[in-house]
């Protein structure tokens, strides 16, 4: 989400349009959360009407979307170092990362803030997550949790703090060498289940790890990707070897996606905050190893089809992959504003989904054409652009 653009580092047009469509469906996964049934109850907005079919697709995009992302971070990060060297990634990395954490964090806070204000006195009967901080604000007692600040939707950026210098320490020593492993297909089958423990300790489906505290899990999780990004730059030519493979890899991970969302636990807010007995052993066994391989082969299945279609410079998607760190950062209160907004008209649950998707992506385009491509707001986020 946040490559380096100057002129020396040409666009990979596959790459920036990748990342363009992932921030795209980042949107319609969090606008469909309101309409997903059962898991919309884990959601700040839930609305009356509810579908599977949009719960089961939030949940194959959740499989593999965010696991692209950390992977194109690691790859235009290992870009950026072998370029300009160590003194010029730390400083791109702390202004493209670490200086808008500290920057919009609490405009959001404070954005987020108006949001639940809003909706508490908006809605006669809040349901899910918004009923339970209804709940508490008529309880004092029960406040225990409620002023605890997180990373909110920026984890990502925080995380990538942390792999960066982890990167810069790698890069200090001999660069590790995976060839070995790209070069026998048992190795390559077995390297899914490297995921499994970090999947282990975040559970199924994975959460977001919002807490300012660090946990271990999305190092053993999303920092592999990261790493396989960082190896990928130089290597791109593996992908050539993959790219026959790429119609069987994607429809046995569709069958795989489908197994899955059945072993997948129901997402109900008043079974998650009541303690239950879990699920057996082999059960949750089979979530993880599917959790991982899963992952894995989406995540490369996006890759590869990116490679083959989209290798192309696309007018509407290097713009929209431009805008795509100033969505990431603006778009989630208007996202959960305009779901809640719309929970008390009787509208068909597809238009209320096409009105919150539009009404997110437009503004932040706007926004984006107005306030920061040509700014320094812009400058900060992807680099100086011409203007026309």
């Amino acid at each position: 989400m946040n490559s380096d653009s100057k002129p020396e580092l040409h666009r990979i047009h596959y790459l920036d349009n990748l990342r363009a469509l992932a921030m795209l469906l980042g949107i319609y996964l969090h606008a469909a959360l309101a309409y997903a049934d059962p898991s919309q109850s884990i959601w700040l907005a839930t609305d009356t009407g509810a579908s599977t079919a949009v719960d089961a697709s939030i949940w194959l995009i959740h499989l593999f979307r965010m696991s692209l992302f950390f992977l194109l971070s690691g790859y235009f990060s290992s870009l950026v170092l072998a370029r300009r060297g160590t003194k010029s990634f730390l400083v791109s990395r702390l202004v493209r990362i670490a200086l808008p954490f500290v920057l919009f964090y609490p405009f959001l806070l404070a954005a987020m803030t108006i949001v639940i204000v809003f909706a508490l006195s908006y809605l006669t009967e809040p349901k899910g997550v918004m009923g339970l901080i209804a709940a508490a604000a008529k309880n004092p007692n029960a406040q225990n949790n409620a002023n605890t600040l997180t990373t909110m939707h920026l984890w990502f950026l925080y995380y990538l703090m942390f792999f960066s210098l982890i990167g810069i320490c790698l890069s200090r020593i001999q660069r590790f060498s995976i060839d070995g492993l790209l070069n026998r297909p048992w190795l390559m089958m077995m390297a899914p289940l490297l995921l499994v423990p970090g999947i282990v300790g975040a559970g199924v489906p994975l959460p977001a790890p919002e807490s300012f505290l660090p946990t271990w899990w999305p190092f053993t999780f999303y920092g592999l990707f990261y790493f396989a990004g960082w190896q990928l730059y130089g290597r791109e030519e593996q992908l050539d070897r993959l790219s026959s493979q790429i119609w069987p890899i994607l429809v046995i991970s569709l069958i795989g996606c489908a197994g899955y969302y059945a072993s997948m636990p129901t997402l109900d807010i008043a079974i998650l905050i009541t303690p239950g007995t879990s699920r057996p052993l082999s059960e949750q066994l089979s979530s993880w190893i599917l959790t991982a391989y899963l992952s894995v082969s989406l995540t490369i299945t996006s890759l590869l089809l990116g490679k083959r279609w989209l290798a192309q410079r696309n007018p509407l998607l290097s713009f929209i992959s431009d805008s795509s760190y100033w969505m990431y950062l603006t778009h989630l209160p208007l996202v959960i504003f305009l779901q809640t907004f719309l929970i008390p008209f009787n509208w068909p649950l597809w238009l209320k989904l096409l009105f919150t998707i539009v009404g997110t992506v437009l503004p932040c385009l706007a926004t984006y054409v107005v306030f920061v491509r040509y700014t320094p707001i812009g400058w900060m986020l992807h680099g100086k652009r011409k203007f026309p």
